[in-house]
C-alpha cells in the first residue's frame, strides 16, 4: 500500500530519519494523518501464508486464526463468486483499506479493480466457512482445546477478517517505497508493509 504524508514540511530524508526528525512514519496507525493513495497488487494469500508459517506454533490462537482467514479468503485471485440482484457477475478478492487493514469485498470486474457498491450482497453471502484444517497435527490435543480452536476458526471466517487483521497488528510498519534510495524521488511517499523478525 502506498501513502502520502499531508503534513510533509519539505525536510526530505532528515524529516523522518535525521537526528531531530519531526516527521513520523505512522501510516499504519489508526490515528495517522497519512493518506492511502494506491495499492501494489500482489498475490496476497501467499504473502500472508508465508508470514504465518514463521510466527506461531500450530496450537496457538494466532496460528488457528491465520489458517482460518487464509481458508476463508481462498488462494484464488479475483474469482467469480455469484450474481447481483440484476444478474450481473460478482467477483471476490481481498480489498486493502487504510492503515494496512484488509477485508474481503465484491467487485464488478474480472480484474477486481472496481468495487461493486450497488449490490446489497457481501462476500459473506457467497463464501462458505471451511472445515478446520491445521495440518497434520489438527487431531492432537484434548477435546476442550480442539473445541476452542474450532471456535476461533469459525469466528475468523467473516468478510471483515477482523481477527486476522488483529493478529498481524504488531507486524505493521511504514518504510520508504524507494528500494534503492537515491533521495531524488519524493520523500513523502511511503509504503506500509508487514515485518517480522526471526530470532535464533
Amino acid at each position: 500500500m502506498q501513502y502520502i504524508d499531508p503534513d510533509y514540511a519539505g525536510g526530505e530524508y532528515d524529516e523522518y530519519f535525521g537526528d531531530n526528525a519531526e516527521g513520523s512514519l505512522d501510516c499504519h496507525s489508526p490515528d495517522s494523518n497519512w493518506k492511502l493513495i494506491g495499492v501494489y497488487r500482489q498475490e496476497f494469500y501467499q504473502y500472508i501464508e508465508q508470514i504465518s508459517k514463521h510466527l506461531w506454533a500450530i496450537d496457538e490462537y494466532e496460528y488457528v486464526v491465520a489458517l482460518a482467514g487464509l481458508d476463508y479468503m481462498s488462494d484464488d485471485e479475483c474469482r467469480g463468486i455469484g450474481y447481483d440482484e440484476q444478474g450481473n457477475q460478482l467477483y471476490a478478492d481481498v480489498q486493502p483499506t487504510a492503515g494496512g487493514q484488509f477485508q474481503m469485498s465484491l467487485y464488478s470486474d474480472a480484474q477486481c479493480l472496481t468495487l461493486n457498491t450497488q449490490t446489497s450482497y457481501t462476500y459473506d453471502d457467497f463464501a462458505e466457512k471451511g472445515d478446520m484444517d491445521l495440518g497434520s497435527k489438527d487431531e492432537g490435543g484434548n477435546d476442550d482445546d480442539r473445541n476452542q480452536a474450532y471456535q476461533y476458526w469459525q469466528d475468523t471466517q467473516e468478510a471483515t477478517l477482523t481477527n486476522l487483521n488483529t493478529v498481524y497488528n504488531d507486524f505493521r510498519y511504514c518504510t520508504s517505497c524507494v528500494d534503492y534510495p537515491t533521495y531524488q524521488e519524493s520523500p513523502r511517499l511511503y509504503c506500509f508493509i508487514y515485518a517480522y523478525v526471526m530470532f535464533e
